[in-house]
């Protein structure tokens, strides 16, 4: 028996027809496409509904170039070329690094590059975005923050030469950039900071943290244009308690803490120790909950020797876990460029040192970790104070020291180093490891980042200009 609703010869004909309409004016390839299913075109991106969306982005953009989503970073690859980590692997791309003797042609030196790049061209162009849609919007005044941080990053990492291109989403095309200095790039990234507070009322409290960020930024890139009295002057009036965070999450892989994964899960590199006779002790100041890294004692994440087999593996207890934060920007930075400047003008700079020492345990951000792993971990507890050495040089000596325990593993360690040498006058083989190198061969005279040969497809762009710290 059919249960079909019987329909008359006349009303099968009408509904055929109108079905022959719809289809006429029916284009089935048409309905059924999804335009970019994945992409955000550049006119989706002119509302400013959007604008928290590409705050997002560049912070981020930020944490990739920092290091997060992987193993290469400014911090990582940075305590590389620098005195805070040792190559305890196979890759020789990050082993050249660690040596001191970088090839532009590279594909550790890229990663870290297009990352720091792209990182600066979200900002600015985020930046822009507030400007033209919402431009009395504390985000505006954060996100050209994070624009200067960048420009101040390449500043800190790489060789006088580095381009700054851009591409105009409106016409689809590069803007390739020249060279530009280090002094260009932070003198770049101390304009964006000067006005990212234009318009904004510093006076109110939902403010306080990009206004803070901004002042240790101003701060930063002063100290690196050797303007040491106006950096001091900038953060005066950063709370010492003040803190800007970039956060990390278990969650995907580029959300993952960039150092943890290099160093507690890979085991690519280990904490260095006096590295090359000149490099700080880091890893033997075991006593420093700064700093602490005792001997790995075997099983995951505390193997005895690297993923190479044959480098004893010191474990960074920073950075725990792959949800590990990452502190960006805050008041011991201040502090500490306070003090250098008292240092560097003959000023009573222990005392500053000092009230961060005894202040540890309401700064430090957790403890030494993992727990189940570091029985002997040092207790969180106020350091110690310090006395000031009788000679000028180790005053200085000691200032850089400080600086470097309070933020290990933060990506400042390299622009320091560059300080000593460029505005301290101290030789650059005093300063870097050097002699002869633990696995073979000595150490090379790299203090910085050569651009990689991939920015030679820009016709403005040959070489470094030179590679001077």
């Amino acid at each position: 028996m059919s249960f079909l609703p019987q329909i008359s010869l006349s009303a099968h004909r009408l509904l055929l027809t109108g079905l022959s309409v719809l289809l006429a004016g029916c284009n089935i390839d048409k309905a059924l496409f999804v335009p970019d299913v994945d992409v955000a075109n550049p006119t989706s991106l002119v509302d400013v509904t959007v604008l928290p969306t590409l705050r997002n982005s560049v912070i981020s953009d930020m944490q990739v170039a920092l290091g997060a989503g992987g193993e290469s970073g400014v911090i990582v690859e940075g305590g590389l070329l620098g005195d805070e980590l040792t190559w305890a692997e196979t890759f020789p791309t990050r082993g050249e690094m660690d040596q001191r003797n970088i090839n532009p042609i590279n594909a550790t030196l890229s990663t870290i590059y297009n990352s720091l790049q792209r990182a600066r061209a979200t900002a600015d162009r985020t930046s822009a975005a507030y400007y033209k849609l919402l431009p009395g919007n504390i985000a505006r005044s954060e996100v050209q923050a994070m624009a200067a941080f960048a420009y101040i990053l390449l500043g800190e990492m790489y060789c006088n030469g580095v381009p700054v291109s851009d591409f105009d989403v409106n016409e689809g095309t590069f803007k390739l950039g020249a060279p530009q200095t280090t002094v260009q790039l932070f003198t770049t990234a101390l304009a964006k900071l000067d006005s990212a507070l234009v318009g904004v009322d510093v006076s109110v409290a939902a403010n306080a943290s990009v206004v803070n960020l901004i002042r240790v930024g101003r701060g930063r890139a002063l100290l690196n244009l050797n303007r040491a009295a106006d950096a001091a002057a900038a953060v005066a009036l950063v709370p010492t308690t003040y803190r800007y965070t970039l956060f990390h999450s278990e969650n995907t892989g580029r959300q993952n803490n960039g150092p943890y994964v290099a160093t507690l899960l890979g085991q690519r590199h280990t904490v260095s120790g006096s590295e090359g006779g000149n490099g700080l002790r880091f890893r033997l100041d075991s006593t420093d909950v700064r700093v602490y890294a005792p001997r790995g004692r075997g099983g995951a994440n505390s193997p005895v020797f690297g993923f190479d087999g044959t480098t004893p593996f010191f474990v960074q207890t920073k950075y725990a876990t792959r949800s590990a934060a990452v502190i960006f920007a805050d008041g011991t930075e201040a502090r500490l460029i306070e003090a250098e400047n008292l240092a560097r003008s003959g000023g009573a700079y222990i005392p500053v040192l000092n009230a961060l020492r005894s202040a540890l345990p309401s700064l430090i951000v957790a403890p030494p970790g993992p727990a189940t792993l570091l029985p002997n971990a040092p207790a969180v507890a106020a350091l110690p104070p310090l006395v000031a050495p009788a000679a000028a040089a180790d005053q200085i000596s000691q200032v850089f020291q400080e600086r470097a325990y309070w933020l290990f593993l933060t990506g400042h360690r390299l622009g320091d180093m560059r300080r000593l040498i460029k505005h301290v006058g101290r030789a650059a083989e005093s300063v870097f490891p050097s002699g002869n190198y633990f696995k073979g061969g000595a150490y090379g005279v790299d203090v910085n980042f050569p651009v990689p040969f991939q920015e030679t497809n820009n016709p403005k762009f040959t070489q470094c200009l030179d590679r001077n710290p």
